[in-house]
């Protein structure tokens, strides 16, 4: 009872008076959607959502109007694009005569502590890069004068040459993403002092003096040409190989043959298919590449994925690897690390509609006939096995996230 006999008014709590972590914990479990609501609920609400938001900005799925109503809302309100830490977008080929190429660099201006960034042309390939077969924008200066300093830059949109006064002040760069450099590595040798890993077209645009511990190649599959990556065995731990089209002339044996010439020390290999175009009558087997496998000498995690290849012939053992049977393909996945004691995960993909001539993609889904294979060596020394129907190479890469 309270004194005097007068009833004692209990405060209403209100999302007001929640503490600011308990606010920051809802926003962390909730989606996208979710949070967008809780930004109209109170202001308090609204400061974490945003945070989370505006943290990471994946654009490169939206229609213009959405990607210029995204410029206008951080060109408006500067604290928005302070929150911005990483940014991916797709521009059209005919920005060079729009006036949307100033509000995009208005809006870039204005994210003062981005620091991962890829712009790339709106055009698909099946592994969600979406790299245009050219690069020929001309409109470096959108980018050229931003305040930001960028930790990672990923970009087939620019002309290369009309970046020259980009680099220099981005010497917190460690990962570059330049798909379609081909012959020669654009940046002067004190320029990007932290860089480590670098994609490319092919191996003779690699810069010759850099200590590079990653690498990603995206092109042919030239032999001679993977004698440069002896430059950087003593720094190298990643070699990613995205094919174009896997060649009957060059085998996957023979590629990782090479390799482990030049850098049997490698931590993590990959080599991956990217060629969507494929027809029936281009599929073919080849030898098996395990006795290539066998000679590295620290290999940890391998990752295959094969569209024009349908099977693995081991003469030694007289056994084929059907890669559109699971069985088979977890017997090949099983024969790499008895091979490879080193290995704690190999994963093995492939199209699984190869010898049936159906079409490639689920009607209406998107998703691509794929049969997945994860084996993943214990503690223990035991396997544990698992499969998949979807091959997301960007999630299990060593290159961005290693």
């Amino acid at each position: 009872m309270a004194p005097h006999g007068k009833a004692v008014k209990r405060r209403r709590r209100t999302t007001m008076s929640l503490p600011p972590e308990i606010c920051a914990k809802i926003c962390e479990d909730v989606n996208r959607k979710d949070l967008v609501t809780l930004c109209r609920t109170s202001r308090l609400f609204g400061d974490q959502a945003q945070r989370i938001i505006y943290r990471a900005v994946d654009l490169r799925r939206s229609t213009s109007g959405a990607l210029l109503s995204w410029c206008l809302a951080v060109t408006r309100h500067p604290q928005l694009a302070q929150r911005v830490h990483s940014l991916s977008l797709r521009l059209p080929g005919d920005l060079s005569f729009s006036s949307d190429a100033g509000k995009i660099a208005r809006a870039l201006a204005k994210c003062l502590n981005l620091k991962e960034l890829s712009i790339h042309r709106d055009n698909s390939d099946p592994f969600g890069s979406r790299h245009e077969s050219q690069q020929d924008s001309i409109q470096g200066w959108i980018i050229t004068k931003c305040p930001f300093r960028l930790t990672k830059f990923s970009c087939s949109y620019f002309k290369i040459s009309f970046l020259s006064q980009f680099w220099t002040p981005q010497s917190e760069v460690r990962v570059l993403s330049l798909p379609h450099c081909t012959e020669h590595f654009p940046v002067f040798d004190d320029q990007l002092p932290h860089l480590i890993a670098l994609e490319v077209g092919n191996a003779r645009a690699l810069p010759a003096d850099r200590p590079l511990q990653r690498i990603q190649l995206r092109g042919g599959r030239y032999l001679p040409e993977l004698s440069v990556l002896g430059a950087y065995s003593a720094s190298l731990t990643t070699l990613n190989i995205l094919q174009a089209a896997a060649k009957q002339d060059v085998s996957t044996l023979q590629i990782f043959d090479t390799v482990a010439q030049w850098v049997p020390g490698l931590l993590h290999l990959a080599l991956i298919e990217i060629d969507e175009h494929t027809q029936k009558e281009d599929l073919f087997s080849e030898g098996c590449p395990i006795s290539a496998l066998a000679k590295f000498t620290q290999l940890r995690t391998l990752t295959m994925y094969c569209q024009r290849i349908t099977a693995f012939d081991d003469p030694a053992f007289e056994h084929i690897y059907q890669l559109n049977d699971p069985v088979c393909l977890q017997a090949f996945g099983q024969a790499i690390l008895t091979a490879c004691p080193t290995l704690q995960r190999a994963i093995i993909a492939a199209r699984t509609d190869t010898l049936t001539g159906h079409q490639w993609w689920y009607p209406g889904t998107g998703l691509r006939r794929e049969l997945v294979c994860t084996l993943t060596r214990t503690a223990g020394g035991e396997t544990e096995v698992e499969f998949g129907t979807q091959f997301d190479f960007h999630a299990v890469s060593m290159f961005w996230n290693a």
